[in-house]
């Protein structure tokens, strides 16, 4: 039975494709304005070569053995960031190009343990890039980068909580995130985890079979940025 699945999930998920689902009615920043650098801030520049962002997705449902949980890795990150004596006046935005994105890189599926040990291959991985570059998830045509920009930054370094404007296939969502910043020297690396919904940006999980095989909605995200003092 689980042999016939496999060969028969891909008619499947073609036949239940369904179109691209409307954006939210409100895709205004749903909270403060952004935050607002101070003239006596120090500024630093996002390292893309050593900052990566992960995007953790999961599978779901009765039959979710016959699926594969996906690890999606952005780099070549680009942003500023202005740090402020008073870290309350904190100012960030990064730029993640949508292009550039990574899917199910073998190191990034070991980091995340044992429920990521089998590598798709790489028919399934080129698969799973298309879907997710296409208009019913990042629609990266119309949308080529999300942006992750500071609206505020509250508590005392190395463990500010900061809440970011995520802003993804064009709908902005603000989010709350516990930072832990390690100093060294001129650079500082900060890192956080914290979890979105799909739906909240507009984005439909893929589901069939009544939704025994589906994607969960929650997503993961990983982000380690490491940032240069500039002149």
């Amino acid at each position: 039975m689980r042999l016939l699945l496999i060969f028969l999930l891909p008619l499947w998920l073609a036949a239940c494709t369904t179109p691209a689902p409307p954006l939210p009615a409100d895709t205004r920043a749903p909270v403060a304005p952004l935050a607002v650098a101070t003239p006596e801030a120090a500024h630093y520049r996002v390292a893309g070569e050593r900052s990566a962002v992960r995007f953790v997705v999961y599978r779901a449902g009765r039959l979710a053995t016959l699926g594969h949980n996906h690890v999606i890795v952005a780099r070549q990150i680009e942003g500023e960031i202005a740090l402020a004596p008073d870290l309350t006046r904190t100012q960030f935005s990064l730029r993640l190009p949508v292009a550039a994105f990574e899917v199910d890189p073998p190191e990034a599926r070991r980091d995340e343990g044992e429920d990521f040990a089998v590598q798709p291959s790489a028919e399934a991985v080129a698969g799973t890039r298309r879907n997710m570059l296409g208009e019913r998830v990042l629609d990266a045509e119309h949308h080529p980068e999300v942006r992750i920009d500071a609206v505020a930054v509250r508590g005392a370094l190395p463990t500010p909580t900061v809440t970011v404007r995520l802003t993804l296939r064009g709908v902005a969502r603000d989010v709350d995130m516990p930072v832990t910043v390690a100093r060294d020297g001129d650079s500082f690396t900060a890192t956080a985890d914290f979890d979105i919904r799909q739906t909240d940006f507009g984005i439909t999980p893929m589901s069939v079979l009544g939704g025994a095989l589906q994607v969960a909605d929650a997503v993961t995200v990983r982000m380690r940025i490491v940032a240069t003092r500039q002149p």
